[in-house]
């Protein structure tokens, strides 16, 4: 049935509307999206001045690594956040992309709809086929109503798909802000793990002692000051003590009982005199990652045990009518473990 023509409104000729409407409009609007909550961005880290002279003193050194430790910590949980950032940039990005492609189908029914009537009436070539059939000014004709609550509907689609848009386009750089922020702090947690790395060599350098062992004339090189290097320093001034078994020094020793004793004169008293219940403390250690001072252990039972003293070496008191010394680790093919106890 015809619509009723008191509810038609006097427009502009309905073929010259659609056409300056679907110019306006493009061909196909870009993805958009609906905005997501916002989320806070991890604090950029501050811009570097110029970097300080490291402390050439032990304790100088020991204190740059303590509060280079701690800034390399904080940079490192700031990059979490950005991680988690991201992650729910991305989402929210991905959220207005299904959003806008919503918004998008709605729309394309009644363009096609427009374009259609459009065409038609452009190629028809007779204005008043716009009007009523009288050719009265009064009333529009049903194709032309037709078009103008297509242009409407159009239209009002049109003003949501701009909206979803200019949330697409937020939330975009938002993601690129979060992705700017990681950078920056991944950056900066480079550059104080780097600081991290030449405070130890020089902390290293400033602590190394070489001791040589006059009977097999192999060196001891010991780098550091933490609890191990100290013990195995201690240690080392045991070189040439005879080998008694149950001595835990400070004139003789076995294998376990030079650790005990080494031990007791850094600060660590009390450790079991039992090659078993050392192995059980502290933290293990592959053999690759072997250093100055950790405990390194022979046999299935666990029935020796040695200080590596680095260069693939480790100090041992062997047996009895043997002496403490130093000795290759790759001589024993009965290697069963090692661990670090600080």
């Amino acid at each position: 049935m015809a619509p009723d023509p008191h509810r038609r409104r006097r427009i502009a000729p309905a073929a010259t509307a659609a056409a300056l409407l679907l110019t306006g409009l493009g061909a196909t609007a870009p993805v958009a999206a609906h905005a997501s909550t916002p989320f806070g961005l991890a604090a950029a880290p501050p811009a570097a001045g110029s970097p300080s002279p490291l402390p050439t003193t032990e304790k100088g050194l020991k204190q740059s690594l303590k509060e280079l430790n701690d800034e390399a910590e904080t940079l490192t949980e700031q990059f979490n956040k950005t991680r988690v950032d991201l992650g729910h940039a991305v989402k929210a990005e991905k959220a207005a992309t299904k959003y806008a492609q919503q918004l998008l189908a709605k729309t394309e029914p009644a363009r096609q709809r427009l374009a259609q009537l459009a065409a038609a009436n452009y190629m028809s070539g007779a204005p008043d086929a716009i009007f009523t059939s009288g050719g009265s000014a009064d009333g529009l004709s049903d194709s032309a109503y037709l078009q103008q609550n297509q242009a409407s509907t159009v239209l009002a689609l049109q003003k949501q798909v701009d909206q979803a848009e200019a949330a697409q386009r937020t939330a975009q750089e938002r993601t690129e802000q979060v992705k700017q922020a990681q950078a920056k702090v991944q950056t900066a947690r480079k550059a104080a793990k780097a600081k991290v790395g030449e405070v130890m060599k020089r902390l290293d350098k400033l602590t190394t002692t070489h001791t040589t062992d006059p009977k097999s004339g192999l060196t001891a090189t010991i780098k550091g000051s933490d609890l191990p290097a100290k013990m195995a320093r201690k240690a080392l001034t045991k070189l040439g003590s005879p080998y008694v078994w149950g001595a835990a020094g400070p004139s003789s020793f076995d294998c376990s009982g030079l650790v005990v004793w080494a031990y007791a004169q850094v600060g660590k008293p009390g450790l079991p005199h039992y090659t078993g219940d050392l192995f059980q403390l502290g933290t293990k250690v592959s053999r690759s990652e072997l250093r100055a001072g950790d405990l390194v252990y022979f046999g299935s039972n666990l029935h020796h045990m040695g200080i590596y003293v680095g260069g693939g070496s480790f100090l041992q008191a062997p047996s009895t009518g043997d002496v403490v010394k130093i000795t290759k680790l790759s001589t024993r093919s009965d290697y069963a473990g090692a661990n670090r106890i600080s």
